[in-house]
């Protein structure tokens, strides 16, 4: 019997790896015959590589905002065809899922007049709300996505790639590969303008909040981005916020803790699916352990590194602190410098964005420190920033900074520790820190950035001059929902205001701040 059932099993598997097969040679065939998605039949050949002092300085260039950066993919068509499977594969079985399967292409990559070339790199599509496969099965046109690039992707793990397996011709090579990367970095992220920023520059403008206020925070740039030569517009590129990211900006002695990316999710910390979605609220009932896309498994609470090591005492520690019903200025300074949080409050404050862990419970970075423990705050995915709302309800302009509510909720602030430190309900133990985050928030008023529009409109006539040519993508996608161009003024849809002007948010949120402001 137990023979049979080994019988069947092999049986079912090469059945499937058959089905695979043919799914993917139809795959291929439409886009053979698809003219909407060119192909590449190239191969570079050269070798990259870069020494630490080099990738540094190449880093510096390519998030230099003085720098025209272009991105040019170059994939073979037989490479987005599986793309395409691996997203109905893992779609098919949670809509949730997402494949974190690397394909093959190779990468031209711009700066002013240099031009480097890195072959052979991994690349998948990413994203949330904006995870796209690569074309429309029915009419084969593509849709706009954005990717992670690896460029240390090895490809030669058997129960991943199969067939495809690389085999390297040497352990040099293959450890040559491993430690490759590219201005510094191991991987980079691109993504296209999905909110429809018509200046192009909110986000990147947004990280200046951060950055002046001695806050640790993502470089990011444009870039005119093109697949196999054809030109899909201005993409934003991203630092990712990984270990290199957090060695390029803390002291040796603060290196080596465990780093948090916050998300709602569905899981228990014990892995039960407990159908009961929350965000990343910092209570106690928050999960925390290992994402996993190709299971559709997220915590409210994953771990970046340390992921074999981490007993998440630092993070249990935090929880346990923020949500006590009483907490002295001892016990919350033990687990986070209230100055830099206030700080950090004060830089989201004026960003405005509806989705972020104030407002949304979401998109943001926990790093605890390896010589004290202490929490670090770091923003990220801040798109929806300086005026990007998608209805009245969500306009960040009229929001009362010290607000005991959650405005992306609709109702009373989740938050411990945002509710007890800054609010209008701040414990009394606690006040010093809403009067800290009322001098950061008088700072960033009264600086550069809000003061008048002239720093935000140099960086949008800089964009401009560089990028307005590009901004328009060859074609209409699939997935595009209305046109690029560079433009200062509000932007409507059906009467409606769905984004405001820069110079109408900065306005309004002054007028709040200050209405709200003894």
């Amino acid at each position: 019997m137990k023979r049979k059932v080994c019988l069947l099993l092999a049986l079912l598997t090469v059945f499937s790896c058959f089905l695979g097969c043919m799914d993917l040679l139809r795959q291929q065939v439409k886009l053979a015959l698809n003219p909407y998605i060119a192909d590449y039949t190239g191969k570079m050949t050269s070798v990259y590589s870069e020494s630490e002092e080099e990738g540094l300085k190449l880093y510096q260039k390519l998030f230099d905002p003085s720098n025209k950066i272009t991105i040019q993919i170059h994939i073979p068509k037989e490479e987005i065809a599986k793309l395409q499977l691996d997203y109905y594969a893992f779609r098919a079985q949670d809509k949730n899922m997402k494949s974190e399967i690397y394909r093959k292409a190779d990468l031209t990559v711009v700066i002013g007049e240099d031009r480097y070339e890195i072959e052979e790199v991994g690349i998948r599509q990413k994203g949330n709300l904006t995870y796209y496969k690569p074309f429309a099965p029915d009419t084969g046109i593509p849709n706009l996505c954005s990717y992670k690039i690896s460029f240390d992707e090895t490809f030669d793990d058997p129960d991943v790639y199969g067939a495809d397996v690389k085999v390297w011709t040497s352990d040099a090579e293959r450890k040559a590969r491993k430690s490759r990367t590219f201005a510094s970095l191991e991987k980079l992220d691109i993504k296209w303008n999905s909110c429809y920023d018509n200046t192009f520059i909110r986000e990147i403008y947004a990280t200046q909040f951060f950055t002046q206020s001695g806050l640790l925070v993502q470089k990011i740039s444009l870039a005119q981005t093109s697949v196999n030569g054809d030109n899909y517009g201005v993409y934003d590129i991203y630092e990712p916020v990984d270990k290199r990211f957090l060695e390029k900006r803390l002291p040796e002695e603060a290196l080596g803790g465990d780093l948090y990316k916050l998300l709602w999710s569905e899981y228990a910390t014990n892995g039960v699916h407990t159908r009961n979605r929350i965000g990343a609220t910092y209570q106690l009932n928050n999960s925390y352990g290992i994402q996993d896309n190709q299971r559709a498994i997220q915590y409210n609470f994953n771990i970046k590194t340390n992921k074999k090591s981490t007993d998440h005492a630092d993070l249990i520690r935090f929880l346990r602190v923020v949500n006590q019903d009483s907490i002295t200025k001892e016990e919350l300074e033990s687990v986070l410098d209230p100055e830099e949080f206030a700080r950090f409050m004060a830089a989201l404050y004026f960003c405005g964005d509806p989705d972020d862990i104030r407002q949304n419970y979401n998109n943001q970075y926990l790093y605890f420190r390896k010589d004290n423990g202490k929490a670090v705050f770091i923003v990220y995915d801040n798109d929806q920033t300086l005026g990007i709302c998608y209805n009245a309800q969500d306009d960040c302009s009229v929001f009362d900074p010290y607000s005991n509510e959650s405005l992306g909720r609709k109702g009373p602030q989740q938050n411990p520790l945002i509710r007890k430190t800054i609010t209008h309900d701040a414990l009394p133990e606690l006040a010093y820190v809403r009067d800290l985050y009322a001098d950061a928030l008088k700072s960033l008023a009264e600086s550069k950035l809000l003061a008048d529009d002239k720093t935000f409109l140099a960086m949008y006539e800089n964009a401009k001059a560089l990028y307005e040519d590009d901004a328009e993508p060859y074609m209409t996608f699939g997935n595009q929902k209305h046109p690029f161009f560079f433009s200062l003024e509000d932007r409507s849809e059906n009467k409606d205001v769905i984004h405001m002007s820069f110079a109408r948010f900065r306005a309004r949120i002054l007028e709040t701040y200050r209405a709200a402001t003894p």
